[in-house]
């Protein structure tokens, strides 16, 4: 953008835009007509306003313009687990520097041919796109808004300059998103964390503070109906076949309960069930809703993972995706089927400190924090593989 073009900016377009921004909180339409006028301003090929759960990895939902349905399907089976771009805005975000980051700046050529392999650039050339430029407009717990535009082979490619501009808006998408989630939090409750969990691709079951189950999405209905290893039985509550699996799944839930209701933080604890050629990874989680919100705020999530559906986790696998070591890789598996720190140690013949300090280096190489959030993306990963 040059001077000239900058100086008209500043006194029509960027206040036109932020009119639009605000306008989206309660719009029909939300940030689409925004959308379409930034894309217009700033020559822009394509535009996104996506809602991502980084524990799930997933892409929940988009608001688009000039992205194909078909392109996005793309986009959510096979890219949105490791979008590189994404990921470089999460860590600069962490950083403390809420910024754009563009694929032909920030991207190294390590980190563009990662993109390659995960099916990035196929997903860019299927509409007719090739760089991107995108920030993290909002971040709240495991969902984030990224806001994303694209250009196609015959515009120029993006600048610093350009992204300083793009930064200025970020302040203003921080709080225009902030006020759509409260507005849609007060008129739909939990009409809308329903219709969220709906859409996660994994089974998802909520079970209330008395461990009845309170919701379940269709994914998770497949899975009961499958794998005779997990059951909702006559009263409603969730339990696992066998007298010990029963057991050691309800002290699970047990404790997550009990840290739910008080408000207290509990890692996700995991969890794997065999039934003959079936297995099953759960993970539970409290839940952690704000006080005296009417939506489900006590109880727990159980997310589950079925195993027949997906391609074995192996060592070689995990090593060529996430650059681990010989003695990562193994313990990452050994998490993906259910498996405690203390198991791995006894297995292994390490010390648990070992065992911890692996656990650590994963964790900093898959940029996760939780063993929930290690074991989605994980298995997520090599299912798509």
């Amino acid at each position: 953008m040059h001077c000239s073009d900058r100086e008209g900016f500043f006194n029509h377009d960027f206040h036109e835009l932020i009119g639009l921004i605000y306008d989206s909180v309660t719009s029909e339409q939300g940030f689409f007509p925004f959308l379409q006028r930034f894309i217009q301003v700033f020559n822009g090929h394509s535009a996104s306003f996506a809602i991502y759960n980084t524990a799930e990895n997933a892409l929940l939902g988009a608001w688009t313009v000039n992205i194909p349905e078909e392109a996005l399907r793309f986009y959510s089976e096979h890219v949105s687990h490791r979008d590189v771009l994404v990921e470089k805005a999460i860590s600069v975000n962490r950083q403390g520097s809420c910024r754009f980051v563009a694929s032909n700046l920030d991207l190294g050529p390590d980190v563009k041919r990662l993109r390659r392999d995960t099916r990035a650039e196929e997903w860019l050339e299927s509409y007719g796109a090739c760089e991107a430029a995108g920030a993290i407009a909002y971040m709240d717990g495991h969902y984030l808004n990224f806001f994303g535009m694209q250009r196609s082979p015959g515009q120029p490619e993006f600048s610093y300059e350009e992204l300083s501009v793009f930064d200025g808006f970020l302040p203003h998408l921080h709080r225009a998103v902030g006020l759509y989630t409260r507005l849609m939090q007060r008129r739909c409750g939990p009409a809308v964390e329903r219709l969220v969990l709906e859409r996660v691709d994994r089974g998802i079951i909520i079970c209330d503070a008395s461990f009845r189950v309170a919701f379940r999405n269709g994914k998770a209905d497949d899975i009961l109906k499958r794998n005779a290893g997990l059951w909702v039985n006559k009263d409603g509550m969730l339990v696992a076949h066998g007298n010990e699996n029963a057991r050691q799944f309800a002290v699970l839930l047990s404790a997550a309960v009990e840290a739910s209701i008080a408000r207290r933080e509990l890692d996700d604890q995991v969890f794997s069930l065999e039934q003959g050629p079936q297995r099953i990874t759960l993970i539970v989680t409290p839940l952690q809703g704000a006080a005296g919100a009417e939506s489900m705020a006590q109880g727990v999530l159980v997310t589950l993972h079925d195993w027949s559906w997906s391609n074995e986790i192996n060592d070689d696998l995990l090593k060529s995706l996430f650059d681990l070591t010989d003695a990562e890789a193994g313990v990452a598996a050994e998490l993906v089927g259910g498996q405690s720190l203390s198991d791995i140690a006894v297995t292994s013949g390490r010390s648990r400190e070992t065992v911890k300090y692996h656990l650590n280096n994963i964790f900093r190489k898959t940029g996760t924090s939780r063993q929930g959030e290690l074991v989605s993306l994980l298995s997520r990963a090599c299912s798509s593989v």
